[in-house]
C-alpha cells in the first residue's frame, strides 16, 4: 500500500508525537525530540504523501514542521478548533492522542487544507522574537496589575522586575528593528505600513512576521485568515448576530491595539468608528469593524505598494478590495 497516496495526521504533545497514516491504517508513536523526528521524517519519505496535517500547539510543533518542510514533504497547520469541529461532525467524540492523529489524517483527506508556506531561517527567528516580545509584555502587564496591591518588600521586588522587563523589552525591540532593517523586503514593508496613522514599529513588524500573506489575498480572504470576517448565524427566518471566529489571534490582538490608536489619530478609521456609533452599533462591534477596515486598507497598501494617503475629497484611503 506504500504506492497509494497517503494522508498523515500528527498529534503533537510536549513529549511525544502520535502519527496516523491513512488509508494504510498505520499508527506510530515517537518522542518529540530532534533525533526521533528525523527518523520519522525518513520513514515518511518512503511513502507517497498527499498531505501531513498538524494542529498549532503553541510552538511544540515547530521542530517537526521544520524537518518535514526541509524534506520537501507537504505540510498543513490547522487551528485546533477546526480539528475538534471536524471530529464532532464525523461522530468521533472520544479523545486520545492516537484518535486525534486519525482525525487529523481524515481532516486532510476530506477538507484538503492549504499548504503551509515554508519559512526561511531568518523569518523563523523574527517570528520567535516577536513571540518573545509578546510574552514579555504579558509579564509586564501582570506585574503592573500586582503592583497596585503590593506593599513593602513585595512591592520593591515587583518594581525591580518591572524595571528589568522594561530594559529587556527595549533591547528586544532594538534586535527586532535591526533584523527587519537588515532584510530589504521586510524593511520596505515595515516602512510602508508605518505610513498609516496608528501603525508603529510593533504592529508593522508583527504583520511582517505573523501575516506574510498580507498584500497577496483579497479583502475577504485576509479578513477570514486573521479572523475578523463577520460570520452569519441565521436559521429559517431568524437572523442571528454576526460573529467573528478563529483566525490568527496574535495578529488580531495586535491590530486591536492599532485600531484603538487609529480611532484617535487616523482620520479614516476615526470617521468610520463615529458613523457606526451614530448608527447605534455597540462600541465592541464598531471596534471590530475598524480592525477589519484597517486590515483591508493595509492589505491594499502592500498589494499596490502604495503609502497611506487621504484623498482631498474623501476620508477614504486608496482602493481596499
Amino acid at each position: 500500500m506504500a504506492n497509494i497516496s497517503q494522508w498523515v495526521g500528527i498529534d503533537v504533545s510536549k513529549a511525544t508525537l502520535d502519527v496516523y497514516i491513512r488509508p494504510m491504517g498505520k499508527a506510530l508513536k515517537v518522542a518529540n525530540t530532534e533525533g526521533e523526528i528525523s527518523q520519522l521524517v525518513e520513514a515518511l519519505k518512503s511513502y507517497e504523501i498527499n498531505l501531513i496535517v498538524l494542529e498549532a500547539t503553541g510552538g511544540l510543533e515547530t521542530e517537526v514542521i521544520i524537518q518535514l518542510q526541509a524534506a520537501l514533504l507537504p505540510v498543513a497547520l490547522i487551528n485546533p478548533r477546526q480539528g475538534r469541529d471536524f471530529a464532532k461532525a464525523t461522530g468521533k467524540l472520544a479523545k486520545t492522542d492516537a484518535i486525534d492523529a486519525q482525525i487529523l489524517a481524515h481532516f486532510g483527506e476530506a477538507m484538503k487544507p492549504q499548504l503551509l508556506a515554508a519559512e526561511s531561517e531568518g523569518a523563523r527567528q523574527l517570528s520567535e522574537l516577536i513571540s518573545r516580545r509578546r510574552q514579555l509584555v504579558e509579564m509586564q502587564t501582570a506585574e503592573k496589575n500586582r503592583r497596585s496591591r503590593a506593599r513593602g518588600k513585595a512591592l520593591a521586588d515587583i518594581e525591580a522586575h518591572i524595571e528589568y522587563l522594561d530594559k529587556r523589552l527595549e533591547k528586544l525591540n532594538q534586535e527586532i528593528e535591526q533584523m527587519t532593517q537588515n532584510n530589504q523586503q521586510w524593511s520596505n514593508k515595515v516602512n510602508l505600513l508605518k505610513t498609516a496613522p496608528g501603525i508603529g514599529q510593533v504592529i508593522s513588524t508583527t504583520l511582517v512576521s505573523d501575516l506574510p500573506e498580507l498584500g497577496q489575498l483579497t479583502a475577504k480572504q485576509i479578513s477570514r485568515l486573521v479572523g475578523v470576517a463577520p460570520l452569519n448565524h441565521d436559521s429559517g427566518q431568524h437572523k442571528g448576530k454576526r460573529m467573528i471566529n478563529g483566525g490568527r489571534a496574535s495578529v488580531r490582538a495586535t491590530l486591536y491595539m492599532g485600531a484603538v490608536v487609529a480611532m484617535r489619530h487616523n482620520p479614516v478609521i476615526k470617521a468610520f468608528y463615529t458613523r457606526l456609533i451614530e448608527r447605534g452599533k455597540s462600541k465592541k462591534l464598531a471596534l471590530t469593524a475598524c480592525v477589519r477596515k484597517m486590515l483591508v486598507i493595509l492589505n491594499a497598501m502592500v498589494r499596490d505598494n502604495q503609502t497611506w494617503h487621504v484623498p482631498d475629497d474623501s476620508p477614504r484611503v486608496c482602493p481596499s478590495s
